[in-house]
């Protein structure tokens, strides 16, 4: 049942990785990298709980699909070079399908310094009203109902946001903006939001406390 639901994803992101502007394969491959460094890091920190090691297990392995698609596409729109890069990611697969996690994780962190998310659009973060509010407003319409009282049962629960954009490294925590979710109902298979909105949420998951 996984595989089957991993599979039809798949299929449905790379028909919406088609309609894609030039450039933003590239950027969607360093956000999965970053997050993907994000997740083994986790995953290798001996104070994360046996059920979340699990969920990160499962999100590991089916980011590295991703990871696979998303390289053919950087490739084909001129990230270079392409036979380092295969390579990179084909030792990655091999690595974490051994168990050999902390070369898994060596091998990540030469992959993120080639593939480096450039995060300076987002930065510095100004806190005007406007943005506050749309942050505020994106958060109360479509984020609240899964981040604010998350099923702790799950692998995966849906984080605390508020807590991540004070804990995060930073271009990790914009990394995971700028991820989203895919595959859900409110977020379809890409990034619903504009830089702009996910600097404004940030903005405000940096500024303001928990909202209730």
């Amino acid at each position: 049942m996984y595989w089957g639901r991993l599979l039809v994803s798949l299929v449905l992101f790379a028909a919406a990785l088609t309609g894609w502007a030039a450039g933003e394969p590239q950027r969607r491959l360093q956000v999965e990298v970053a997050i993907l460094y994000g997740d083994t890091r986790m995953l290798l920190d001996p104070a994360t709980p046996p059920l979340r090691r699990q969920g990160l297990r499962q999100h590991i392995r089916s980011s590295l699909g991703t990871l696979g698609m998303l390289t053919r596409y950087a490739i084909q729109d001129g990230a270079s070079p392409p036979a380092q890069l295969k390579k990179q990611v084909a030792d990655l697969r091999m690595l974490f399908d051994s168990n050999r996690l902390p070369a898994f994780a060596r091998q990540l962190q030469q992959l993120k310094s080639s593939q480096p998310l450039d995060v300076s659009d987002f930065l510095p973060l100004t806190a005007t009203p406007l943005r506050l509010q749309t942050g505020q407003s994106i958060y109360r319409n479509l984020c609240i109902g899964c981040h604010m009282n998350p099923d702790r049962t799950q692998a995966n629960p849906a984080p605390d946001l508020f807590l991540m954009a004070r804990t995060l490294p930073r271009d990790e925590f914009i990394a995971r903006m700028l991820g989203g979710i895919h595959g859900v109902q409110l977020t379809s298979l890409q990034n619903p939001f504009t830089d702009e909105e996910i600097i404004s949420m940030i903005t405000y998951f940096k500024q303001s406390p928990p909202a209730k």
